[in-house]
């Protein structure tokens, strides 16, 4: 049965940890926290940290996991609250953005390539009260943020660090807890203390609700698109894991079935992970591909989730086509529980790296960053 080894563990902040966020290489992570701060963390062995800690034995001891990481920057003079959001810009990983409980977006770039510092470049102001999270598009020209004022804003790289704000969608009833692009395509979900997730799409030179997803009994606290973006996976209060797809369009039309805008799109939920599976709240979820590779990974294998719960515990469930439907419905099946993954702390954000499978950075309550390997 597969298993997930914690092989590091990353101490500095000195309040809980809400998020971390991979770069696009996969060797560098940063952080945010209750204590004002954004860090940047890295394997001291870079790439070769992934390709051979792996088969490495670690007796578990403080002081063996804090020593193959170490911590590049702290960034800790632009928020007066806490940072809640944190992401690298997706392209060349050159730039971070932070979104914090003061409402405002602070966006860093490195001042020299040489050196591992950050500088503010722009401060994006707009939201009420607390922005809760900021994330960038594929193309990294686009920024989207969401706060508790219960709207979505879209802002657009000009250059220089400059930023313009292009379009405010107020359409959640409640405050907004996250938003996500897609991976493929100017895409936009966000998801809201209103039970609901929301689809927006650019039309017009304008940002409109494409298509609201039903389904879930209390708030949504976040999702993660399946790696191709085929399809989008949420978490929610109500403790289930839900799987969507794009209902199918009418053959000839040239489509496949997917997560992808079309005029008058509307989703199905295509898996349910009961509410046994956590005992609380749901607040994070990641997805990777198949860790495994080439003739060994089979073709209807879409991989793993990652779950985060306040019930201090991590969940990978495999996820899997079935053979025996048409109508495109997922297997979703827990594989791996490890509880206390935070000792008795929420475990806030899990985030698969996205350049090496199996590799898994968690963040919690006690202030902790650990990182995990999946052994099958």
């Amino acid at each position: 049965m597969p298993q997930l080894k914690l092989v590091a563990e990353l101490r500095g902040h000195e309040d809980r940890v809400w998020q971390v966020s991979w770069d696009p290489s996969g060797t560098r992570l940063a952080s945010c926290s209750g204590d004002k701060s954004a860090r940047v963390w890295s394997a001291i062995a870079g790439a070769s940290f992934f390709t051979s800690t792996a088969d490495m034995e670690v007796d578990g001891n403080r002081s063996s996991l804090a020593s193959t990481w170490q911590c590049l920057d702290v960034i800790d003079n632009a928020h007066k609250r806490t940072v809640r959001s944190v992401a690298f810009e997706p392209t060349r990983g050159r730039a971070i953005a932070t979104a914090s409980f003061d409402g405002t977006t602070a966006i860093w770039e490195k001042t020299d390539e040489s050196v591992d510092s950050y500088e503010c470049v722009a401060t994006l102001e707009g939201h009420e009260n607390e922005a809760k999270c900021v994330a960038w598009a594929p193309s990294g020209q686009l920024l989207a943020t969401c706060g508790r004022d219960k709207s979505v804003w879209i802002w657009e790289s000009t250059g220089e660090g400059d930023f313009d704000c292009i379009s405010v969608l107020m359409e959640h009833t409640q405050d907004v807890k996250m938003v996500l692009w897609h991976p493929k395509q100017e895409l936009l979900a966000s998801f809201s203390y209103d039970d609901t997730i929301r689809v927006w799409k650019e039309d017009d030179d304008d940002w409109v609700s494409a298509a609201t997803i039903s389904g879930h009994t209390s708030t949504v606290w976040g999702g993660t698109f399946s790696p191709e973006g085929e399809y989008l996976a949420s978490v929610s209060d109500d403790r289930t894991v839900r799987v969507w797809a794009q209902n199918a369009v009418q053959q000839g039309s040239g489509s496949e079935e997917g997560f992808y805008y079309r005029p008058d799109a509307s989703y199905r939920c295509v898996a349910v992970v009961p509410d046994s599976v956590h005992s609380r709240a749901i607040y994070s979820v990641s997805w990777c591909a198949s860790v495994a590779a080439g003739e060994q990974s089979a073709k209807n294998d879409l991989g793993f989730l990652a779950t985060g719960s306040g019930d201090n515990s991590v969940r990978i469930l495999s996820v899997s086509r079935k053979d025996d439907t048409a109508a495109g419905d997922l297997d979703v099946a827990l594989v791996s529980t490890l509880e206390n993954a935070h000792g008795l702390s929420d475990v806030n954000c899990v985030q698969w790296n996205p350049k090496y499978p199996g590799w898994l950075a968690t963040s919690g309550d006690d202030g902790v960053i650990r990182i995990w390997h999946l052994e099958l």
